[in-house]
C-alpha cells in the first residue's frame, strides 16, 4: 500500500472541486445540498480512493443516493454523499488543515509530549502539500522548537506530562541564592512558539552537552552548568520583566542569553579545569625530578659502603710481612677506589643529564602557563618547584665532591700505614740517606696532606 499515493489522490479530488467540499474536525465532507457529477478524471481519483476505504478512520459514499459499490462510480454519475474522516497516526497516515495555525493549534498538545507530524498534510487555505519541494518557514520553526524541547525535556531534573503538554522542573542552586530553588517550566502552547520571529539554533550548543558515543568525561559538568545558565537568565528576566510567572514564550525569547551564560559558565570551568590540570603536571614533574635527584646520591651511598669493609681489611697490614700479603692489601684498596672512582663520575654525569632534562621541561612547562593560563599563583608555584629542584641539584654535587675524596680515604691511609711500617726498606729501595732519621708526626701529616693533594688534584 502506497500512502503517499494515497494522500496525492485525496488531495487532488479535493482541488477538483474544491467549492463542493467542507472540511471539519478532521472530516472531510461533500457540502449539504450538493452533489458532484464525476468526471473521468475524478472517477479514476475515486477509485483508488474507495479501492482504501478500510485505512480511514471512517468513510461514507452514496452514488445517486445509493450506498456505493465500484461498479456504479462511472463518469456522469451523481456522488451524493461523502464523508472521509482521517486516521491521522494510523492507518491513511494523512490530514487535512486549514492552515499552519490550525494544524499547530490541533497538533500542539500531541508534539509537545513527542508525536512526530503526520508524514502527510495538507493546507487548504495555503493549497500546500507537506512533499512539495517548498518548506513552510513554520515547519522549520517547528523543527527547531521540538528539538529545544527534547533537549531541555533530557537537562531537566524532572518532567511531568500534562493534558495540553508538558512541565519541566530544574533544581539547581543559582550564584545568588543559599539553597537550591525548583525552576517551573510549563511548555502547553507550541501555535505561540511557533509564531515567534526566530527560533535560535540548538545544533552549536546541544553537541557540547548531549554525550557522545564515546562517552564524555564532562557530561553531567555541562548539564549542570547549563542548568545554571538557564535558571539564573530566567530568574533575571522574570525579575526584569516584573513578571511572576515563566511562560515558554519568555524561555523561547532568551535562549541566546542562555546559551551565551553557559558559555561563559563553561569557559570558566574549562580554565579552572586546565589550571588544575597543569597543576597536577608541575606537580608530577617536581616529584618526577627530585626522585631522579635523590636517587643519583642513594646509588652512590650504597655503593660506598665498601669503604669501611677496605678499612677493615687494613688491619692486615700490621700482621703481613712478605711483598705478596702487601700486594694483595694495596691491591684490593686500590681497585676498590678505582671502582667508587668511576661510578662517582657516571653518576655525575648522570646528575648534569638530569639538571639539563629538568631545566627544558620546566622551561616549557613555564612558556605553557605564560601563554595559555596566565595565572600567577601556577606561576609562582612551578617556580618555587623548579628552585627546590635546582637546590636539590646543588646539595648533592656538594656531596658528591666530599664523596670523591672518601672514595680513596682507604688508599690514602694505605699508604701511610705501609710507609710508618717499612719506611727503612722503602728509603733503602730508593737510596734515601735519613733512612734512621727518626720521623715525627709532622713529617707524617706532611706526607699525608701531600698525598691528599695529589688525589684531589687528578678528581
Amino acid at each position: 500500500m502506497n500512502h503517499l499515493k494515497l494522500f496525492e489522490y485525496t488531495v487532488n479530488f479535493y482541488k477538483s472541486s474544491p467549492d463542493l467540499f467542507n472540511y471539519s474536525n478532521g472530516t472531510l465532507s461533500l457540502s449539504e445540498s450538493q452533489k458532484l457529477i464525476l468526471s473521468e478524471e475524478q472517477v479514476a481519483l475515486l477509485e483508488y480512493i474507495f479501492e482504501f476505504r478500510n485505512l480511514f478512520r471512517s468513510f461514507y459514499l452514496e452514488i445517486d443516493w445509493d450506498d456505493a459499490k465500484k461498479e456504479k462510480i462511472v463518469p456522469n454519475a451523481s456522488c451524493t454523499s461523502l464523508q472521509i474522516e482521517f486516521e491521522l497516526y494510523s492507518g491513511n497516515e494523512f490530514c487535512f488543515y486549514d492552515n499552519e495555525h490550525h494544524l499547530f493549534s490541533n497538533l500542539s498538545s500531541s508534539l509537545i509530549k513527542g508525536k512526530n507530524l503526520p508524514k502527510s498534510f495538507f493546507l487548504i487555505d495555503e493549497d500546500y502539500k507537506s512533499n512539495s519541494d517548498l518548506t513552510l518557514k513554520a515547519v522549520t520553526k517547528f523543527n527547531e522548537i521540538i528539538k529545544w524541547i527534547n533537549f531541555l525535556t533530557q537537562t531537566s531534573n524532572l518532567d511531568k506530562k500534562t493534558d495540553d503538554g508538558l512541565i519541566l522542573y530544574f533544581l539547581i542552586k543559582g550564584e545568588n541564592d543559599k539553597f537550591a530553588k525548583p525552576l517551573e517550566i510549563e511548555i502547553n502552547n507550541l501555535q505561540e512558539l511557533v509564531n515567534l520571529e526566530e527560533i535560535s539554533p540548538i545544533d552549536d550548543i546541544s553537541m557540547l552537552i548531549s554525550k557522545d558515543d564515546h562517552g564524555n568525561l564532562h557530561h553531567q559538568d555541562r548539564q549542570s552548568f547549563f542548568k545554571l545558565a538557564l535558571v539564573d537568565t530566567l530568574r533575571k528576566v522574570i525579575t526584569s520583566n516584573t513578571k511572576d510567572t515563566l511562560t515558554p514564550r519568555i524561555l523561547f525569547e532568551n535562549l541566546d542569553k542562555i546559551k551565551s551564560s553557559y558559555y561563559e559558565h563553561y569557559e570558566v570551568f574549562i580554565h579552572n579545569f586546565a589550571i588544575g590540570e597543569f597543576q597536577q603536571q608541575v606537580e608530577e614533574k617536581g616529584f618526577e625530578y627530585a626522585e631522579k635527584v635523590s636517587s643519583v646520591l642513594n646509588d652512590i651511598q650504597i655503593r660506598l659502603y665498601a669503604i669501611p669493609i677496605v678499612l677493615v681489611s687494613l688491619g692486615a697490614l700490621a700482621k703481613v710481612d712478605d711483598i705478596y700479603s702487601y700486594t694483595f692489601v694495596i691491591s684490593g684498596v686500590l681497585i676498590t677506589g678505582l671502582f667508587n672512582s668511576w661510578m662517582i663520575n657516571d653518576q655525575v654525569l648522570r646528575l648534569e643529564q638530569i639538571e639539563k632534562s629538568s631545566k627544558f621541561a620546566f622551561n616549557r612547562l613555564k612558556d605553557e602557563c605564560e601563554e595559555k593560563l596566565e595565572t600567577q599563583s601556577v606561576l609562582n608555584n612551578l617556580t618555587d618547584i623548579v628552585n627546590n629542584i635546582e637546590n636539590r641539584i646543588a646539595d648533592r654535587n656538594t656531596k658528591i665532591r666530599y664523596y670523591k675524596i672518601l672514595c680513596w680515604l682507604p688508599t690514602l691511609i694505605a699508604a701511610v700505614l705501609l710507609l710508618l711500617k717499612e719506611r727503612a726498606a722503602i728509603f733503602n729501595f730508593f737510596n734515601l740517606n735519613f733512612i734512621n732519621t727518626s720521623a715525627s708526626l709532622n713529617d707524617f701529616l706532611c706526607v699525608f696532606s701531600s698525598l691528599s693533594k695529589v688525589v684531589y688534584f687528578f678528581l
